[in-house]
């Protein structure tokens, strides 16, 4: 009879600079997580540093940020993944309110109605605080989808839309149980 080997848990490590992010408890087969330094990305497995990378993003916004004002050190960033055989960015939010965006960043569907009509009949819109920042954006969400797109293509990173914070924690501990469970059988 041949025992079957036990696979070993396993522990995440979260990047220091990362905020309000995932917090892995040790549970199945998980150990835990600790805080330390990533030089690329914003989450990885202890032992598997050099070859998992995850990058969390939390809303729209961040990722408009990261393809417009700060493009330059998000490309680098990504340049950096190359060097991982397994890259991820991890999306908090859903493909529609990416390519909605900025009309996305209204929270009301009347609101996002108004924004339309006068958009349509080039009317000045009224001016409501909520719609300043919509007006003031000059990033689409088809340029930000070209722009992940690319990067998916280009890059070979996994750029995966997770609609929430809770589906994105689940789908990167499903990753890192995947990861874990093949390392250990390939040694």
């Amino acid at each position: 009879m041949t025992h079957m080997k036990k696979i070993p848990s396993y522990k995440v490590i979260k990047d220091t600079r990362e905020q309000d992010g995932w917090f892995f408890s040790p549970y199945d087969k998980c150990s835990g997580m600790e805080v330390g330094t990533l030089h690329t990305g914003d989450y990885t497995l202890e032992g598997f540093e050099d070859i998992v990378c995850i990058e969390r993003k939390a809303s729209v916004s961040e990722i408009s940020i990261n393809l417009g004002k700060k493009k330059k050190a998000f490309y680098n960033e990504i340049e950096r993944m190359r060097d991982f055989q397994f890259r991820y960015i991890l999306l908090e939010f859903s493909a529609s309110d990416l390519i909605n965006y900025p009309l996305s960043l209204l929270k009301s569907e009347e609101d996002k109605e108004i924004y339309r009509l006068f958009k349509e009949d080039n009317a000045r819109l009224p001016n409501y605080k909520r719609f300043d920042v919509v007006r003031q954006t000059k990033i689409t969400g088809r340029y930000l989808l070209k722009s992940l797109m690319e990067i998916s293509l280009h890059y070979d990173v996994n750029v995966m839309f997770c609609d929430n914070k809770h589906n994105a924690f689940m789908i990167c501990n499903s990753i890192f149980k995947r990861l874990n469970e093949s390392f250990h059988k390939e040694q």
